[in-house]
């Protein structure tokens, strides 16, 4: 997914200056990796192609020394272009994560630090997910949800999903390597060479 279309949609929800929008990107997405500063190549780019504007500025009340901080608005344009983006198809998302290309390249004697690498990325699925079981803030009883209120947590259901197949294939790919790096072990033990 593109930070252009998540920045647009979150500009058009409400307006927002660049801080604001990376922190509001970062709660509604979680662990989607988009960096804080492609939020800012996001408007600028958004801001070129006219579907969001400045909608003026606001002073920084914590830091009175500090520069005042551009607000962004939708443009009608944008808009347009965040309905065509919403109706159009979605493609499947890309295997394009970097440990699997590090799998897909290396070589045997990359075997200990990769082993190394599944399990880091382990632990850290499962402390995200840990962080995505916890309790979320349910509306009244009796009260119908809103949308927005449902939509979050279709996404958060969808992020805790991936997650557990995540680990689920960490810890095989793991098993794997470990099995390999041990005959390789007692292959260079033995003077023979593990190919």
């Amino acid at each position: 997914m593109s930070a252009k279309n998540a920045v647009l949609g979150l500009v058009i929800e409400r307006p927002g200056y660049g801080y604001d929008l990376a922190r509001r990107l970062e709660e509604r997405f979680g662990s989607s990796g988009f960096a804080p500063t492609g939020v800012y190549s996001a408007l600028d780019q958004l801001s070129s192609d006219e579907l969001v504007r400045s909608a003026g500025s606001r002073a920084d009340a914590a830091n009175e020394r500090a520069a005042p901080r551009t607000i962004y608005e939708a443009t009608p344009k944008g808009i347009d272009h965040f309905e065509e983006w919403m109706v159009g198809g979605s493609s499947l998302a890309p295997v394009r994560d970097e440990l699997y290309m590090k799998i897909a390249l290396s070589r045997p004697h990359n075997l200990s630090r990769l082993i190394e690498l599944a399990r880091t990325q382990e632990q850290d699925c499962l402390a995200r997910l840990q962080e995505l079981r916890q309790p979320v803030t349910r509306p009244q009883q009796g009260r119908p949800k809103a949308w927005s209120e449902v939509a979050v947590l279709l996404v958060r259901d969808a992020e805790i999903k991936q997650l557990q197949a995540r680990v689920e294939w960490l810890q095989k790919a793991r098993i794997i390597m470990d099995k390999l790096n041990g005959a390789q072990d007692r292959g260079a033990a033995r003077g023979g060479e593990f190919a």
